[in-house]
């Protein structure tokens, strides 16, 4: 999410990382941002020093990490000053970037599961499923009956249809996880977390190429409507409409 900021440069600070990929080609300093960027962590900031416009590198940076860090940038027109924080610091910008970075937070959460079902940690694997899943049916319930209704892509033929499909997927197979972890079954609970987090993956690139576009396009076409909406968003990430939710998906 990247900003830019024509002022005065401020003096860089000791306290982050600095990275300065001046005098660098591009597919020299791409990796060494890459590598620096990868790593951070909540309350950590990367610094990237440039000397000529960073808009293509960094985009192409945020693109291999899954979007999961949010940049800006000063310059005087010699130099400019990146900073770089995860994006779970950063505001979301539109509610398909809110969507987006729901995608990854809820990538890593099942990534935890499935790492803590082939560890045998159990009890780990059941709290952190149980996070994963009502946040997921959340994040379905607001793209089935909130946005996919109003912004649209082909409720019957087209993405938005392909999106339907997939999340009544992948509800059947998170409860399938949910009974084994039930029922104790524990020697299946890798397999099958294993064959969920392939189908999220396909599922999310999928969402993210051919439908994403589509309601960003249309979202930003009245941005009264996009600010409400991202407000409405925000609130029902958070629980605001689990009632719903929890109709919609017991």
């Amino acid at each position: 999410m990247p900003t830019q900021q024509a002022i005065s440069l401020a003096p860089t600070s000791s306290a982050r990382n600095v990275i300065d990929v001046r005098g660098m080609s591009y597919a020299v300093a791409q990796p060494l941002v890459y590598a620096a960027t990868t790593r951070l962590a909540v309350g950590q900031h990367v610094q990237v020093l440039a000397d000529t416009d960073p808009s293509a590198m960094m985009r192409a940076v945020a693109f291999q990490l899954r979007d999961a860090i949010s940049w800006r940038f000063e310059t005087d027109g010699k130099l400019w000053q990146i900073d770089v924080q995860p994006r779970a610091e950063a505001e979301a910008k539109d509610v398909v970037d809110l969507l987006t970075w729901d995608h990854y937070r809820l990538d890593r959460q099942f990534a935890d599961v499935l790492a803590a079902a082939n560890e045998n940690r159990i009890a780990d694997a059941e709290a952190i499923f149980n996070n994963y899943w009502i946040g997921l049916r959340r994040h379905v319930h607001l793209e089935n009956n909130v946005i996919g209704p109003t912004l649209g892509g082909g409720a019957e033929k087209g993405p938005l249809a392909d999106m339907l499909f997939e999340h009544d997927s992948i509800i059947v197979q998170s409860r399938l996880v949910e009974e084994t972890l039930l029922e104790k079954d524990y020697d299946m609970l890798p397999a099958i977390c294993a064959v969920l987090s392939g189908s999220l993956a396909k599922h999310e690139n999928r969402e993210e190429t051919m439908l994403f576009p589509i309601w960003q396009t249309t979202d930003n076409s009245d941005r009264g409507r996009a600010a409400e909406f991202l407000a409405r968003s925000k609130e029902l990430l958070a629980g605001a409409e689990d009632q719903q939710v929890n109709k919609a998906f017991p």
